[in-house]
């Protein structure tokens, strides 16, 4: 006898599914700069007083090494002229006048007797004051600094979900005959 054989496949879809790719990204901002600090160049130069109170000094009789060394060869130069110009003055009151008279001893009592000082009243003079003012010199150095800042830049990476359907199998429906018996493949 006849016998009908059916087979039957059911419809089988392929799912594949790419959930997607969202990635925002900002760098963090860079900056890179340059910095010296301020310097400051100036000096001060401080006032100065300078006095020169040497003629006052030596008006009281008070001098320095130098200053007293020229006065005593400024009066030793004055006295050995004034002892020759003596000596020469009683040199010729000895030559002209000694016969005569007892001019020896005229000279010796003369030397003899004491020199007549004389007392001087003169204003001391001021003090020579010079006044430097104090300065200021040099520079102020402001420095360097600058910065250069480079922005992050903001980046959005998307990619959208993706779902591939696909058929796996088809349904089907397939019939044939056997003779006496089913087929096992059924």
């Amino acid at each position: 006898m006849l016998q009908l054989n059916i087979r039957t496949t059911n419809f089988i879809l392929g799912m594949k599914a790419d959930p997607g790719k969202v990635d925002p990204n900002m760098p963090e901002p860079t900056s890179k700069g340059k910095y010296e600090a301020p310097k400051n160049n100036l000096k001060i130069i401080p006032v100065s007083v300078k006095i020169n109170s040497t003629a006052a000094r030596e008006s009281l009789g008070l001098y320095t090494v130098s200053a007293l060394g020229k006065k005593l060869a400024s009066q030793g130069a004055e006295g050995l002229s004034e002892g020759i110009a003596r000596r020469m003055r009683e040199g010729r009151e000895v030559r002209n006048n000694g016969p005569l008279t007892n001019v020896l001893a005229d000279i010796s009592r003369e030397n003899m007797m004491p020199k007549q000082v004389g007392l001087t009243v003169s204003s001391m003079p001021a003090p020579q004051i010079t006044v430097t003012p104090s300065k200021i010199e040099g520079t102020i150095d402001p420095g360097i600094s600058t910065i250069e800042i480079t922005p992050g830049k903001y980046t959005l990476q998307y990619l959208p979900a993706k779902v591939n359907i696909s058929v796996k199998q088809y349904a089907s429906v397939k019939m044939w005959t056997t003779q006496n018996n089913y087929d096992a493949y059924a």
